[in-house]
């Protein structure tokens, strides 16, 4: 999908098209019209959006009176009691100022509510719809609050709640059955997550922070949201960091990261300033601009990642120095992208043609497309996608996935982690094969590339791609990716067991846990849950700090393994000088001092694994116990609770960890015995 050059458009008047500051879309009886807004002494310019053609002018509106040279460069679209406003940002008001909006896309009277708690200097807005009625949250700039107030009948607001806070970017978001509000603010380079009460209005912080550090966003200009595949999406703009970052809104309010990534050579969203997120026919598209001169459009996968579709440079025709607003709008079988900028004067409109967009498949077996532009995604198990003639997007599963992109420019998205990768049909030249998820892969030179018969085999560590070309003969690395990697770097939000590299050490439960893939689980903090499916490629995931998980595993019964991979704490001081001293009287064929030791016990007692209890290992113990470096780490061990362990002894220690289980409709539930190596307890 290619970004197309429509051309520029202006009123005619520099206090209209110059300094556009934000734009807005709204929707009337079919007809879409953008609303233009410039700062002090300006004004608003209304466009009508039409097929295949540039937005014609329908209204303008100057400023004037007391607002003129108090209005803010912002105009949110509002619904008070059925009538439709425009919300600006006033520093002088006492109330909510906004103009009204009539269905013919024209610019009615300037309206202002009655006083609000803390003025009509905003510096965001959302709105939402509930089953008692409208709210509307607001970020008060001037008293640093974020105030909740319910529209009355006659479109009044009355305050409901309020929390100290600060926006300048804001959007609402349903995960579950609660509505949150995600605040972004570049000032204080904040991001928070606050979940409404849709009875009181009240508004809950929810600690998102853990997550988001892991990131690196630094200046947040841009939130916004989108529902799509089943899940609730948030990506946000970072204007230091030359940085998107996508995280999926969980029912309880957590943001878990899923990408993140980085502009490049190849990309036009450094120092973003804005972004648009649209979906189109359950196709998802992200459009990004700032001080790179220029726009940059990815599409979401259902894991939410972003494949990069294209960019679109600056020409000294298009008007696209340092954008400062973007909007996106369908219509009809287009996207339409309006851009404001802060040097060039007048709206850039391009667009992208979605009349061939398909379908959004994912699954193991057989998934097959259709003849238009498709994205299939791979499963678990051993997958067959099967593009059609469409420019299609094809994703590798866990499992061995084999590719046919058909006709077609098509990409093919490889997954780290996944079994063996075969694409059948490769077009040099046409075809692109995206490696993003491949962790620290920057350049082709990075990777084992050899050149078949028939076409191909590509191997970056564990990770093998076999390539058919789809004229035969043999693929050169310059064929498959030219002269490098396109699109943005993508930095990792989760390194897994990348390079022998384990989740972070903390604290555990010895004895009996419970596993339960729909709660916290106490005693899996801070591990990596692993899932092979019988047949399948291994699904890798890490719990938070209250061991919640979520393996995105589809409905259905699927049977595997689970292993847990968990380290210890030093912290925790679970290891002492007495397990050392329990160890040494195990090896010279003493009991411990609380009597004879269980299989648990010796299982404990081996940390250098192998297979016996000896002066080593308690020597492993002891070096641990008081910090010092040894070459065998505790970890903890999960084994299947009801493993029979009764042939254990001191000199046969040999065991095996994790357990059978069947997920039902994603869900895993299972007892396991946790062990901590080095450290030992009665049992």
């Amino acid at each position: 999908m290619m970004l197309q050059f429509d051309g520029v458009v202006a009123t005619g008047s520099a206090t209209l098209d110059s300094g556009i500051g934000d734009t807005a879309l709204k929707t009337f009886n079919g007809v879409t019209y953008l609303y233009s807004v410039t700062g002090p002494g300006g004004g608003v310019a209304v466009w009508k959006l039409v097929e295949g053609a540039l937005p014609q002018l329908q209204d303008t509106e100057y400023f004037s009176g007391s607002i003129s040279l108090q209005v803010g460069r912002s105009g949110t679209p509002v619904s008070l009691a059925g009538e439709e406003q425009l919300i600006l940002d006033v520093n002088s008001a006492t109330g909510l100022v906004g103009y009204e909006l009539n269905p013919n896309g024209t610019v009615g009277t300037l309206q202002e509510t009655g006083t609000l708690a803390g003025g009509g200097d905003i510096s965001a807005l959302v709105q939402l719809s509930t089953g008692s009625g409208d709210l509307l949250t607001i970020a008060h700039e001037a008293s640093g609050q974020i105030a909740t107030y319910s529209v009355q009948g006659d479109g009044t607001l009355s305050l409901m709640a309020s929390v100290t806070g600060q926006a300048d970017s804001m959007q609402v978001l349903q995960a579950g059955a609660d509505h949150y509000v995600i605040a972004a603010d570049a000032a204080t380079n904040g991001i928070t997550t606050h979940k409404i009460d849709d009875s009181s209005g009240a508004l809950t912080v929810v600690d998102n922070s853990s997550a988001l550090k892991t990131l690196g966003i630094a200046t947040p200009t841009a939130v916004e949201t989108v529902q799509a595949y089943g899940q609730s999406w948030v990506v946000v703009a970072g204007a230091d960091s030359n940085s998107l970052s996508v995280m999926k809104l969980t029912a309880d309010g957590r943001l878990i990261p899923t990408d993140h990534v980085l502009d490049s050579l190849n990309t036009r969203f450094e120092s973003v300033q804005d972004l648009a997120v649209i979906n189109a026919n359950g196709h998802v598209f992200v459009v990004a601009g700032g001080g790179d001169d220029g726009v940059t459009l990815f599409t979401l996968t259902p894991d939410g990642q972003l494949v990069h579709l294209d960019s679109f440079a600056d020409t000294v025709h298009s008007g696209l120095q340092n954008v400062e607003t973007l909007s996106v709008a369908q219509v009809g079988d287009e996207l339409q992208i309006l851009a404001g900028s802060q040097q060039d004067p007048g709206l850039t409109q391009l667009s992208v043609s979605i009349a061939d967009l398909g379908v959004v498949r994912d699954g193991f077996g057989s998934v097959i497309g259709t003849a238009q532009n498709d994205m299939l995604s791979g499963g678990i198990l051993d997958t067959t996608l099967s593009g059609g003639s469409g420019d299609d997007i094809l994703i590798a599963g866990t499992g061995a996935t084999t590719m046919t992109g058909g006709s077609g420019a098509d990409i093919f998205v490889m997954k780290y982690g996944s079994n063996l990768t075969t694409i059948t049909d490769f077009q040099a030249g046409t075809d692109r094969l995206d490696l993003f998820d491949y962790l620290l892969l920057r350049t082709p030179e990075q990777l084992t590339f050899s050149p078949t018969a028939q076409g191909a085999r590509v191997e970056f560590f564990n990770e093998v791609i076999e390539i058919t070309s789809a004229t035969g003969g043999a693929l050169t690395s310059a064929e498959v990716f030219g002269a490098g990697f396109g699109g943005p770097d993508h930095i990792p939000v989760d390194f897994g067991d990348f390079g022998g590299l384990k989740p972070d050490s903390s604290d555990g439960v010895q004895g009996d846990v419970s596993i339960n893939s729909e709660g916290a689980n106490p005693g899996v903090t801070n591990a990596e849950i692993l899932f092979t499916p019988d047949g399948g490629g291994t699904v890798s995931v890490r719990t938070d700090e209250e061991g919640r998980f979520d393996l995105d595993l589809p409905d259905g019964s699927i049977a595997g393994e689970l292993e847990i991979v968990k380290t210890y704490s030093t912290a925790s001081s679970e290891i002492t000088a007495l397990d050392a001293l329990q160890v040494l009287r195990i090896s010279v064929g003493l009991d411990p001092t609380w009597g004879p030791a269980s299989p648990e016990n010796l299982i404990a007692a081996d940390i250098t694994r192998d297979g016996s209890v000896n002066a080593l290992d308690a020597l492993a113990i002891l070096k641990v116990s008081v910090g010092q470096a040894t070459n065998y780490e505790p970890e903890w061990m999960f084994l299947d609770d009801d493993a029979d362990l009764t042939g254990i002894t001191a000199n046969n220690v040999a065991y095996e960890t994790g357990v059978n289980v069947v997920a039902v409709d994603g869900v895993i539930s299972t007892d396991m015995t946790s062990i901590l190596l080095g450290n030992l307890e009665p049992v």
